[in-house]
Order: C-alpha cells, then sequence, then structure tokens
C-alpha cells in the first residue's frame, strides 16, 4: 500500500536497556545451583569408587602372610589412603578385618610342625565425604557415609617351629 510505513520491532536499538543483565543473572541463578550439585555428585562418586579401591587393596594386603597379623596390615593401606586423599576424602576408617583363621589355630599348626592353613579375610572400610552443597539437602550439614566390603582368600604355610630331628 502506497504511503504506509511497516515498522519492525525486532531490531536491536528498540530493546529496553538492561535487558540483557537481567536474563544473563536469571540463567545464572538457575545455571549455578546446577553446575554446584553436579560436582557434588562427582565428588560422591569419586569418593564411593576410592573407598571401594582402599577396601579391595587392604583385602589383598591383609591376605598375604599370618593371617594373625592382618588386621596391621589392612590399617596401613588405609592410613596410606588417608594421607594421599584430599579434604573432602581424607577420612578413611577401617571398621573391621575379621580372619576365618584363629590365632588359636595357627599356634595348633606351629605345635605340629607347620603347614598350609586356608581362609578368607574379610575388610569393612568407611568413609566420610564433605561435599559442598548436597549434605546440606541430604544430611542436614552431617558428612555423608558409605561404608565398602571385600572379602579375599588366602592359603598360609605355618612355619615349622617345632624342632625336629
Amino acid at each position: 500500500m502506497p504511503g504506509q510505513v511497516m515498522f519492525s520491532y525486532s531490531s536491536n536499538r528498540f530493546r529496553p536497556r538492561g535487558q540483557s543483565s537481567v536474563e544473563l543473572v536469571a540463567g545464572l541463578i538457575i545455571l549455578v545451583p546446577i553446575v554446584l550439585v553436579l560436582f557434588d555428585l562427582a565428588v560422591i562418586v569419586l569418593g564411593v569408587q576410592i573407598n571401594d579401591s582402599t577396601c579391595r587393596e587392604a583385602a589383598r594386603v591383609a591376605s598375604i602372610g599370618d593371617p594373625t597379623d592382618c588386621d596391621k596390615r589392612a590399617r596401613a593401606v588405609v592410613a596410606r589412603a588417608n594421607a594421599q586423599g584430599s579434604s573432602m576424602l581424607s577420612n578413611f576408617q577401617m571398621f573391621s578385618c575379621t580372619s576365618t583363621v584363629t590365632p588359636a589355630q595357627v599356634n595348633a599348626m606351629k605345635l605340629n610342625f607347620g603347614g598350609p592353613v586356608s581362609g578368607t579375610v574379610t575388610v569393612v572400610t568407611r568413609v566420610d565425604i564433605h561435599p559442598f552443597v548436597v549434605h546440606y539437602a541430604y544430611s542436614g550439614g552431617a558428612p555423608i557415609t558409605f561404608q565398602a566390603t571385600q572379602t579375599y582368600p588366602f592359603t598360609y604355610v605355618v612355619p615349622n617351629t617345632a624342632g625336629g630331628p
């Protein structure tokens, strides 16, 4: 139509000032908590995997050697994990280390000229994880605790200490 002017309001010169800033702030209000929660979940998954690995290594090391000393060897592995851990994951605890072979059985084997002893070692470890955001919503600020259990078989040859001809 001749003489009629069409206006287009899609150009940037008619946008109100500050609209971009408001959109950025609104987007960040949603984006920042999502990123923090994802970071916390990554810390939790990493902590659980490290706890499982520490428990498996402690059970493996505990099954090597004299079954009456399994607790001492497993505690050394857990202490090493604590020394290598970060501040969010440095609270590994060995809850228990049990062997199916008792010290009385090992002593009886020593009196009877030694021999093989077979059984299993079970190690239970715990870790307290302190994420940034998730633990406030999940447990009221207390650390989140995870537990791992590993059982490892062993065969130990009791040395002959009875003496003989």
